[in-house]
C-alpha cells in the first residue's frame, strides 16, 4: 500500500531528529549510520545516512520521492540518558505502542529537554574523578587531595565557560593554566605533592583519549571522513591542553623558580577500590545517565579495570588494553540484548577507563619541553593502545553481535 505524502513527511522528521538527537548525545559515525538504517527499514523506506561528528546528511525516499536533508549538529559531552530515551521511543515505534505523530513529540521534547544533573553535582563529579584518578596514578594523600580542587577549578570553568560563545573557545587552553599554575603554587606551599601528576588528573576529563580511541575505531570501519576530522579535533584539544599547560608552569617559574616534584608513597590499596566505587558513581553524572543505570555503568568500569589487572599478569600494554576491552564489549552486548538497552551503556563508561588519553598528553608535554625521545615513545604507545581498544570492540562485536548499533 502506497504511502502518503503526509505520512512519509512525518516519517522523514522523525528520522532527521532522531539522528540529530543520537549525534549530538555523542554517538560515533557507525553507530549512528548503523542505527538509522535499521529505522529506515522499521519504516519501510530507501534511504541513506552519512554522519559526521558536526553535521548529519540524509537522502530518503527514491525516485520522484527522493529527498536530501542535512543537518548542523552541536558537538557535545557523551549524553547516556538521551540515548537511552530515544531507543525508547525506537523501541515503542517497533512494537506499535506509539504512533508517528505522539513518536515526533517526544522526540521534540527529548531533544528541547536533555537531561541534565545540577550544576554543582557536575563540578563535584569533575573534583571526584580528578581525585580518583590521581589514585590509579599511584598519587599519594596530598596529590589525592590537591587533583580533588584542581577538579573543581576544571569544573567552574568548563562550564560556565561554556555559557559564553569566545570564552567557550579558550576553555580548553584556559582550564589547562589555571590547573598548571595552581599545582605549583600547591607544591610550593604545600612541599608534599607531584604537581605534573596532580595537573595530569585535574584535566584528565578534558583529555580527549576516547575522542581518538572513537576515531581509530570510525578509520577502521570504513568512515574515513569522520574518523579523520574526529582525530583532527582531538589532537587539536590535545595540542591546547599541553599549550595552556606549558604556559601555566612558566608563569609559576616565574614567580618560585624551578620547583621540584615531590613524590610520596601512595594511597593504601583499599582506598584505590574504594575511590574506583566513587569514580564510577561521578561518570554517571558526567555521562547523564539515568540514577537506575548506575549500577550497570559501576559494572563497566569495575570489568574494565579488574579485567585489566587480571590480564596485566600476564602480558603488557597494548595487549592488556584489548583483552579488557573485548571483555566490556561483550558484557556490553549481552546486556542489550537481555534489557533492549543501547550497549553504549556498558561500552562507554568502561572504555574511558582504559583510553590512552593521558599517555598522549604526557607525549606532547614532553615534546614542549624538547624530550623528543619521550614524547615520540609516548605517542606511538598511545596510538597501539587506542587501535588495541579498537580492536577489542570488533572483536567483542564479532563474538556476541549488538542487537542494534548504539
Amino acid at each position: 500500500m502506497a504511502k502518503s505524502r503526509e505520512t512519509r513527511r512525518k516519517q522523514a522528521s522523525i528520522l532527521i531528529k532522531i539522528s540529530k538527537a543520537i549525534s549530538e548525545a555523542g554517538a560515533p559515525s557507525h553507530r549512528l549510520e548503523s542505527y538509522m538504517q535499521v529505522m529506515l527499514d522499521k519504516f519501510q523506506l530507501d534511504g541513506c545516512f552519512f554522519a559526521m561528528p558536526t553535521a548529519v546528511l540524509a537522502s530518503i525516499g527514491e525516485g520522484d520521492n527522493q529527498r536530501s536533508y542535512m543537518v548542523k549538529c552541536r558537538p557535545g559531552d557523551i549524553n547516556l540518558s538521551t540515548l537511552q530515551r530515544i531507543n525508547e521511543v525506537f523501541n515503542a515505534l517497533e512494537n506499535d505502542e506509539l504512533d508517528i505523530d505522539e513518536a515526533l513529540k517526544k522526540i521534540h521534547y527529548i531533544n528541547d529537554h536533555p537531561s541534565e544533573y545540577p550544576t554543582w553535582l557536575t563540578i563535584l563529579s569533575f573534583a571526584i574523578v580528578s581525585g580518583g584518578f590521581t589514585t590509579l596514578f599511584a598519587g599519594s594523600w596530598q596529590d589525592v587531595s590537591v587533583a580533588f580542587v584542581m577538579g573543581l577549578f576544571t569544573g567552574v570553568i568548563s562550564l560556565f565557560g561554556a555559557k559564553h560563545e569566545h570564552l567557550s573557545q579558550l576553555t580548553a587552553p584556559l582550564c589547562a593554566m589555571t590547573v598548571g599554575f595552581l599545582s605549583v603554587t600547591a607544591s610550593v606551599y604545600l612541599h608534599s605533592i607531584d604537581h605534573f601528576l596532580v595537573s595530569l588528573a585535574g584535566l584528565i576529563i578534558l583529555v580527549p583519549g576516547l575522542g581518538i580511541t572513537v576515531a581509530i575505531r570510525e578509520l577502521s570501519t570504513g568512515h574515513l571522513v569522520s574518523g579523520s576530522s574526529r582525530m583532527a579535533g582531538a589532537v587539536t584539544t590535545l595540542f591546547l591542553l599541553s599549550f595552556g599547560l606549558a604556559l601555566g608552569f612558566l608563569l609559576a617559574q616565574h614567580f618560585y623558580g624551578d620547583v621540584a616534584a615531590n613524590k610520596f608513597d601512595g594511597v593504601p590499596e583499599w582506598f584505590s577500590y574504594l575511590a574506583l566505587v566513587i569514580t564510577a558513581l561521578a561518570f554517571g553524572v558526567l555521562f547523564n545517565s539515568r540514577v537506575k543505570d548506575t549500577f550497570w555503568i559501576f559494572l563497566s568500569i569495575t570489568m574494565a579495570y579488574s579485567g585489566s589487572q587480571l590480564v596485566g599478569l600476564w602480558v603488557e600494554q597494548p595487549f592488556k588494553s584489548l583483552v579488557a576491552v573485548m571483555m566490556v564489549s561483550m558484557m556490553g552486548n549481552i546486556y542489550a540484548r537481555l534489557s533492549n538497552n543501547p550497549a553504549s551503556l556498558m561500552h562507554i563508561p568502561g572504555i574511558i577507563l582504559l583510553v590512552p588519553g593521558s599517555m598522549g598528553f604526557n607525549s606532547l608535554s614532553a615534546l614542549y619541553t624538547n624530550d623528543t625521545i619521550t614524547g615520540v615513545q609516548a605517542a606511538f604507545e598511545a596510538v597501539l593502545i587506542a587501535v588495541a581498544i579498537s580492536i577489542g570492540l570488533l572483536v567483542g562485536n564479532l563474538i556476541i553481535p549488538p542487537k542494534k548499533d548504539l
